[in-house]
C-alpha cells in the first residue's frame, strides 16, 4: 500500500524524470537513470532528502556525532561537578551513554515527522551551531532565547557571524551533513520507512539501560544538578523550540485582554503637559555604572548631575529582552501579544506615546502605539559603521512644539549589546584599551572584553545626558522626567559565562542587577528628596508601570499596589 501511494504521488510530480523504468517499481525514482537519458539532478536531490531512509546504523553515528563533537559546554560541567580524578568515571559514562540514547530517541521521533535523511541533515546542521554559543558564551537555548532567535533581524544576527562559528558550522554540521546526504538509497519500502521507529525504541532502552545500574547516583544527580540539561545539545534546544511554537500557536491574534480600569482625567489646564522620557537600556550592567561605585568613571557626565538618583538594588525580570517587557509573576510565552499594557493604558487615558526603537524591536509591547525604527538610515541621520543611539533625540523638539500634549516617549537603545562591544561606541568614547576588537570573545581576554564594555557604557552616559538636555530646555510648556533601565545585564567571562540569557535558575547576578536612573527637572512631578530615601531598597521592572502611571496622573486597577512606594510623586 506504500509503495502505490507513493508510486502514484511521484508519477504526478516527478514522472518526466525517468520514463522508462518498471512500473510499479518505487525504487527506480531513487536510482540513476537508463543510459541514454538525462536525469533532472536537482529534483533528483530533493526527492531523495524528502522521502529518502536511512539505516538505522547511520541514524545512530549522527546521534553519537552530535554527543561527541556538539556537547563540550555540557561535559565541561559535568566533570567540574564529578572529577574523573575523584573516580567517576564509570558515572561520566553512564552519563554519556544516557544523552546518547536521547539525542538519538529525539531524532528518530523528528525522522518519523518529516523523512530519516532529512532528519539527520537538520539535526547535524542545528547542533554544530548551537553547540558553538553554548560553548563560547554559555548561551542556554530555551523558549526564550528561541523567540530571541526567530525575532532576531538579520543585521543583529551578522554581529554574530566569526571565522569560529564558520569552522564549527563546517565542520561539525556540514560535513557529516553532507556525507548523509550523499549515501545511496538502497530501498524505499516500507520497513526502511518505518526504521526511525525500532530507533526511538532503541534510545529509550539505551538511556534506561545506562540509568539503571547507577540509580541511587542518577537520583542524587538529577535532583542536585537541575541546571546542567539546559546544556544539552539539541535536547533542551528541541524543548525550546516546542515551548516557543506552543505558545506562538496558542497566540489568538483577535483577543486582546483589557484590564477592568477607571482613568483618571488627565488634567490639561490647571498645569503644564507631562513629558516623560523612558529610556530603554540594552545589557548594562548595575555594577559597572560608576553611580553605584564602580571603580572606573563610566558616567562622567550623568555624576555630575545633582538632580538625578541612581537606584542600587534594581533586578530585571528575566535575561532576554522579551522576558524583561513583562511582570515576572505574570509572564506567559503569548502574554505580550494578548495583553494590554502599560503603554496602551496611557495611550487610552490621552497620553501621546512614542516609541523609537534602535534596536531589534519593542517584542510586540508597542504593537499598538506609534513605533519609530531608527536602525533604519533613512530616519536615523546619525550612523557611522551603525546606526546610533543619539539619532533616536533628532527631531523631538518640533514634535514636542508643534503638537503639545501630555507624551511619553521611549527610547530603546542599542546600547552595550554584544558580543561584538566595540562596534557600540564612536571611535571617540574608546577611553579603555586595549579594546576587545572582535565578536570571538574566546580570542580576547577579560581585561580586554571588559574595556569595550565600559567604553559602550561611557556612550550610554552620553547619550541620556543629551536626552536630559532635551527635557531641560522643555521645563516651561511640560512637567519634564526621565527614566533609564536596563532590560537585563551582562556577563563578560566571569566563570566562563557570556553574554545574557540563562535561566534564572542558573543567571548569576551579572545578568539580573541592572541599573535604574531617575532624573526629575525643576517643573518634575517627582520629588526627588523623598524619593532619594528609597535608592537603596529593592525592586524590579514590576515595578515600573506603577511609576510610569503615577508620573502621568493615570487612575487604574490594572496594577497591584506594592510594598513600598519607588518615587515620590510632588502633591498638585
Amino acid at each position: 500500500i506504500f509503495d502505490e501511494i507513493f508510486d502514484e504521488i511521484f508519477d504526478e510530480i516527478f514522472g518526466h524524470l525517468d520514463e522508462s523504468r518498471p512500473c510499479g517499481d518505487s525504487r527506480a525514482l531513487l536510482m540513476p537513470v537508463q543510459p541514454g537519458l538525462k536525469p533532472n539532478r536537482r529534483k533528483y536531490a530533493m526527492l531523495k532528502l524528502l522521502v529518502g531512509p536511512l539505516p538505522i546504523k547511520w541514524l545512530a553515528f549522527c546521534a553519537l556525532w552530535v554527543v561527541a563533537f556538539c556537547n563540550r559546554a555540557f561535559f565541561g560541567h559535568l566533570l567540574a561537578s564529578y572529577p574523573l580524578a575523584e573516580g567517576h568515571v564509570y558515572f561520566i559514562g553512564a552519563v554519556a551513554v544516557l544523552v546518547f540514547g536521547l539525542v538519538l530517541a529525539e531524532l528518530c521521533i523528528l525522522a518519523l515527522l518529516i523523512s530519516a535523511r532529512l532528519a539527520a541533515i537538520v539535526i547535524l546542521l542545528a547542533s554544530s551551531l548551537l553547540s558553538f554559543f553554548t560553548d563560547q558564551y554559555g548561551t542556554v537555548f530555551d523558549s526564550v532565547m528561541v523567540q530571541n532567535l526567530f525575532e532576531t533581524q538579520a543585521a543583529e544576527a551578522m554581529n554574530l557571524m566569526s571565522l569560529g562559528l564558520f569552522l564549527q558550522a563546517l565542520i561539525f554540521g556540514l560535513l557529516p551533513a553532507l556525507g548523509i546526504a550523499l549515501l545511496p538509497v538502497s530501498k524505499t519500502s516500507l520497513r526502511a520507512h518505518l526504521q526511525p521507529a525500532l530507533g526511538v525504541a532503541i534510545g529509550v532502552f539505551v538511556a534506561l539501560a545506562a540509568i539503571a545500574p547507577a540509580t541511587a547516583t542518577f537520583s542524587s544527580f538529577f535532583r542536585e544538578h537541575k541546571a546542567l540539561h539546559y546544556f544539552t545539545t539539541p535536547i533542551y534546544s528541541v524543548y525550546g523550540v516546542a515551548g516557543y511554537l506552543n505558545g506562538v500557536l496558542n497566540v489568538d491574534g483577535d483577543r486582546v485582554i483589557m484590564p477592568s480600569s477607571s482613568y483618571a482625567d488627565i488634567p490639561t489646564n490647571d498645569h503644564a503637559y507631562d513629558l516623560v522620557v523612558m529610556i530603554v537600556g540594552e545589557t548594562a550592567r548595575a555594577d559597572h555604572f560608576s553611580l553605584n561605585g564602580y571603580a572606573r568613571n563610566t558616567n562622567p557626565k550623568l555624576g555630575q548631575r545633582k538632580d538625578l538618583i541612581s537606584f542600587s538594588q534594581m533586578t530585571s525580570c528575566g535575561t532576554s529582552t522579551a522576558v524583561s517587557y513583562d511582570k515576572k509573576s505574570e509572564f506567559d510565552q503569548d502574554s505580550i501579544f494578548e495583553s494590554m499594557n502599560v503603554l496602551d493604558t496611557l495611550a487610552k487615558a490621552g497620553v501621546d506615546v512614542l516609541w523609537r526603537d534602535n534596536n531589534s524591536s519593542s517584542k510586540h509591547v508597542a504593537d499598538r502605539v506609534r513605533y519609530e525604527n531608527y536602525r533604519d538610515r533613512a530616519l536615523n541621520t546619525i550612523c557611522d559603521v551603525e546606526c546610533r543611539d543619539e539619532g533616536m533625540l533628532v527631531g523631538l523638539q518640533s514634535w514636542l512644539t508643534e503638537a503639545p500634549n501630555d507624551k511619553l516617549i521611549v527610547l530603546h537603545q542599542m546600547g552595550s549589546h554584544g558580543p561584538d562591544y566595540f562596534h557600540r561606541y564612536p571611535a571617540g568614547f574608546e577611553q579603555f584599551q586595549p579594546a576587545c576588537q572582535t565578536s570571538e570573545l574566546g580570542d580576547c581576554s577579560l581585561d580586554e572584553i571588559t574595556n569595550a564594555y565600559d567604553n559602550s557604557l561611557l556612550y550610554t552616559d552620553h547619550f541620556i545626558d543629551k536626552a536630559i538636555q532635551l527635557l531641560a530646555q522643555n521645563q516651561g510648556q511640560y512637567e519634564v522626567s526621565l527614566i533609564y533601565v536596563s532590560d537585563h545585564g551582562e556577563s563578560l567571562g566571569e566563570q566562563g559565562l557570556y553574554l545574557h540569557g540563562l535561566p534564572d535558575l542558573i543567571a548569576p547576578e551579572a545578568q539580573t542587577h541592572v541599573p535604574l536612573l531617575v532624573w526629575g527637572g525643576i517643573s518634575s512631578d517627582i520629588d526627588l528628596g523623598a524619593t532619594r530615601k528609597f535608592k537603596d531598597l529593592p525592586f524590579s521592572h514590576d515595578d515600573l508601570p506603577n511609576v510610569l502611571l503615577a508620573l502621568f496622573e493615570v487612575e487604574t486597577d490594572a496594577y497591584l499596589d506594592l510594598p513600598e512606594p519607588m518615587i515620590m510623586i510632588k502633591p498638585h
